[in-house]
């Protein structure tokens, strides 16, 4: 039977991480993006140094992984433990850490990798929206004061100050327009010029306002930083005016120029002097305990703006995933929030 004949339901990677945190929805939408590949015992699925598109699943039979000692991991998908490799992506790093071939007749769950990322990013971002914006309507406030005054700014070289605000577009908004729908991809950063907007979030029971904009609330960013689509649909409340950035001159002016990455290397010396370092992972608990680097402490991306108070303003976050475009947005809210914020590149297999 070819691997296109062979049917994926939900049922088959229902315990799989990260499957088991998600809704049935995202489920299905990343097995849009899957195929299952049967293979014949002693068969090649990946080879160690090579990176990959696609994340592996052992659904039926055995592989071995062998490291550069040529050392043996035995997987298999006959043990139940909750610990159990086979319940997780196999040598889920980039380049792979090890080389994996079948040790019986075997069937593959393969993912693509950057879909399933971003189905990820977009679970976790749609779980946390705007809260306690400022309802203070009676003042008036200049929008370009308010984006000075945020946190976000602060972290912008001066240098990129004024080709920012000449960079802006304006919009001119009426009553009842939606600026940006749920689920669509985002292309602009938006900040409200004049007027106010809702946040509307689709439920079961219908749309609800969660939250209202007033002049000089900025908004789209979470989407184009995690390169996802909305997580909520923004309506005007009043006529008004938006001033927005594209997505490339986001990405140029306000997205590089707060990102600051750090390699291992640099992050054992920054680790040996005085300063206090927060290694963040903000994966799901369950790819968390399976994949780990230690020393490290586990925010998962939907839990981060709930526990920003909670977070030592001093420290310097170091903010880890996978290397997909959690990091990412994980680093942004931080920084967003006046964190000093690093982003870790793993280029060794740093797992225990």
């Amino acid at each position: 039977m070819s691997e296109k004949n062979l049917s994926i339901n939900i049922d088959l990677v229902k315990n799989l991480s990260p499957f088991n945190d998600l809704s049935d929805t995202h489920v299905k939408d990343i097995l849009k993006h899957a195929t299952l590949k049967p293979l014949a015992s002693g068969k090649m699925l990946f080879k160690r140094g090579e990176s990959s598109e696609n994340c592996y699943y052992l659904i039926n039979g055995a592989v071995d992984l062998l490291n550069e000692s040529f050392e043996i991991t035995a997987i298999s998908s006959a043990a139940s433990s909750s610990n159990n490799a086979a319940l997780h992506a196999l040598d889920n790093q980039q380049p792979h850490q090890y080389s994996a071939v079948t040790t019986s007749k075997s069937l593959i769950l393969i993912v693509d990798k950057n879909h399933m990322d971003i189905v990820l990013t977009w679970d976790q971002a749609g779980n946390y929206l705007v809260t306690d914006l400022s309802q203070e309507d009676s003042i008036e406030r200049d929008w370009m004061t308010c984006l000075l005054e945020s946190n976000l700014f602060s972290q912008i070289p001066p240098a990129n100050i004024q080709q920012l605000f000449c960079t802006f577009h304006q919009k001119s908004a009426l009553k009842g327009e939606t600026i940006v729908t749920e689920g669509q991809p985002g292309d602009h950063f938006y900040v409200l010029e004049k007027g106010q907007a809702n946040v509307i979030k689709q439920t079961d029971s219908g749309q609800h306002v969660i939250a209202s904009l007033n002049t000089g609330d900025f908004f789209g960013e979470e989407a184009l930083v995690g390169n996802t689509t909305r997580n909520a649909s923004i309506a005007m409340a009043t006529n008004g005016s938006l001033m927005y950035l594209t997505k490339d001159d986001f990405k140029r002016l306000l997205q590089e120029p707060v990102q600051d990455f750090i390699t291992l290397d640099e992050l054992e010396k920054l680790q040996s002097t005085s300063l206090p370092v927060v290694l963040v992972d903000v994966r799901l608990p369950g790819e968390y305990k399976f994949d780990k680097l230690d020393g490290s402490i586990n925010i998962p991306l939907n839990r981060l703006r709930g526990r920003l108070t909670s977070l030592d303003p001093n420290a310097t976050y170091i903010v880890l995933c996978d290397g997909g475009r959690r990091r990412e947005l994980g680093a942004y809210l931080l920084t967003e929030a006046g964190f000093t914020t690093k982003i870790l590149n793993k280029s060794t297999n740093t797992t225990h």
